[in-house]
């Protein structure tokens, strides 16, 4: 009668494990960022040639319609732009670039500044943006480019989501040690299993290849990574009528306007 040997297989190592896992999720994300790129770049890219050459050829026989066409290439020129953005506020913060007060400046000012960023955006959709501001917190300065990323994104992710003809309302109140600066919009209420994946890098609502808005799924990852920076965070509060995202800033890290 044979004997017959039982091989010995020997236990996975959960070192080994986790790092195997690490690996297969760094190359899901490293696939994720190549395919988000393509799509956000290529697209622009291929419409903005193509209404270049029709632009081109109606120039001198038919200058309304030529500068419709140089109307959508400006649009997708913008969007280019939005993207590298993006990707830029993404680098400085993966690099830990350190962020400095060497250039403080008011809310009310990053304010201003971001709305005339996004008024393009918001006069397409007929978004109307209210601010309740008061001025003590108006005057409250923080590092300049990190208040701009902050609003610029949190703004921005509003009015996407928002309806033609919505409203976004951004609300500043001073509490005993921070100041908090809330976005409320009117959009679907985000889903319980997205509200925190939404907060990860190249993370989206929806698919790349099915989703109906433009974005690389950066935006609200570096806001909040840079609310951290600044020593504060950014919670999401999810109501039946829509989302509030909360900014909250330490009071001891600001200066107050001369």
């Amino acid at each position: 009668m044979e004997n017959k040997v039982t091989p010995f297989i020997p236990p996975e190592d959960s070192d080994n494990q986790d790092d195997s896992e690490k690996i297969r999720d760094l190359d899901e994300l490293k696939n994720t960022f190549i395919a988000l790129v393509s799509h956000e770049l290529r697209t622009p890219l291929n419409l903005m040639a193509g209404y270049l050459d029709l632009g081109m050829e109606e120039l001198e026989t038919n200058t309304k319609k030529a500068r419709e066409y140089l109307d959508l290439v400006e649009e997708n020129t913008n969007k280019l732009m939005r993207v590298v953005q993006e990707l830029t506020d993404f680098t400085r913060l993966q690099l830990g670039k350190e962020i400095t007060f060497l250039d403080p400046i008011p809310i009310g000012d990053a304010f201003v500044q971001t709305y005339d960023l996004l008024k393009p955006n918001l006069q397409k959709k007929n978004i109307n943006l209210v601010a309740d501001l008061p001025d003590e917190v108006r005057d409250l300065r923080y590092d300049g480019e990190s208040l701009i990323i902050l609003l610029r994104n949190l703004l921005s992710n509003a009015a996407k989501f928002s309806m033609e003809d919505g409203k976004v309302l951004i609300v500043g109140k001073i509490h005993n040690e921070h100041v908090s600066i809330t976005v409320h919009d009117w959009a679907s209420p985000i889903p319980d299993t997205k509200r925190e994946t939404i907060f990860e890098d190249f993370r989206q609502l929806e698919n790349y290849l099915t989703r109906r808005y433009e974005g690389m799924g950066l935006g609200l990852a570096v806001a909040r990574r840079t609310a951290r920076f600044l020593g504060g965070n950014i919670q999401l509060n999810v109501r039946e009528d829509g989302n509030t995202f909360e900014i909250i800033l330490p009071l001891e890290g600001s200066e107050t306007r001369e």
